[in-house]
């Protein structure tokens, strides 16, 4: 991905994640969004039931299905709109931000990339072969090559 595109992604993806985390506290509090909902709003579960078109006994499994979390999210959605509410969800990261993540796992992609090299220059060395690009009389070659204006 081209640096600058990734950059503004990771920008957009922190501003929009900026709510989430601040919610984090609160949402772990919560047992189930579901039920403390429907219970704020003070709608009865036939009530709620009818708007879904499935059973009473339906309610209360979806309910436990979510504070167990194995909710779907096609489900939840449906829950949403007939408590007229919009299903938003999020990744974020426990600590830091999005970009701090990125740079992070970056640098540490970097350093793996370092290091395999490294690995493959000592066993190249250890199998009586010179490090590769790093042969000083092929080195002198090419470059007395390039001097003479030769092109290969």
């Amino acid at each position: 991905m081209e640096q600058e595109t990734k950059k503004c992604l990771v920008k957009r993806l922190d501003e929009a994640a900026l709510g989430f985390r601040l919610g984090r506290t609160a949402a772990g509090e919560m047992a189930g969004w579901v039920r403390s909902l429907r219970q704020m709003l003070e709608i009865p579960v036939d009530e709620f039931a009818g708007k879904l078109g499935v059973s009473r006994r339906e309610i209360f499994r979806l309910e436990k299905s979510e504070e167990e979390a194995r909710i779907q999210l096609g489900t939840l959605r449906r829950v949403a709109e007939a408590l007229d509410c919009e299903l938003i969800y999020a990744l974020t990261p426990r600590q830091g931000t999005l970009g701090e993540m990125a740079a992070t796992r970056g640098a540490a992609r970097e350093a793996a990339r370092k290091q395999a090299r490294a690995d493959a220059d000592e066993r190249r060395v250890a199998e009586g072969k010179p490090r590769k690009g790093r042969d000083p009389q092929l080195a002198a070659i090419k470059t007395l090559i390039r001097l003479a204006g030769i092109k290969c």
